[in-house]
């Protein structure tokens, strides 16, 4: 009995930050150099949602990505979406936050990293 209750507790903790993250994001492939086609995936947003994907390059220079062939990016009904992008030109070498936002509250980050 005791085991089954370990389990459980053990389970509910791999479960819940599934649950309490709902939104995320994948970058294919996930490094490059500047101009590097990349494509952007999203799972987890809710059916219809308007999403902003920002590429923050510093705290004071972040570059829209996604958006340069269509007019905005809505999630399906799955809360799912998918764009193509690329490596912004000026991108210097490291690792960079990639932030999707939706208007419906959805939330999730990743991370590309520049290389020469």
């Amino acid at each position: 009995m005791k085991l089954k209750k370990i389990l459980i507790c053990f389970l509910f903790l791999m479960i819940l930050p599934i649950a309490v993250l709902g939104a995320s994001i994948t970058i294919s492939p996930d490094s490059g150099k500047p101009k590097t086609p990349i494509v952007i995936q999203g799972t987890g947003f809710k059916p219809g949602e308007k999403v902003d994907v920002l590429l923050k390059l510093s705290e004071f220079e972040i570059i829209g990505l996604g958006t340069r062939k269509v007019d905005k990016i809505v999630a399906d009904q799955s809360g799912a979406f998918k764009v193509k992008s690329a490596i912004p030109k000026m991108a210097k070498p490291g690792i960079y936050k990639v932030i999707a936002t939706g208007d419906k509250g959805s939330y999730a980050e990743s991370q590309i990293k520049v290389v020469k």
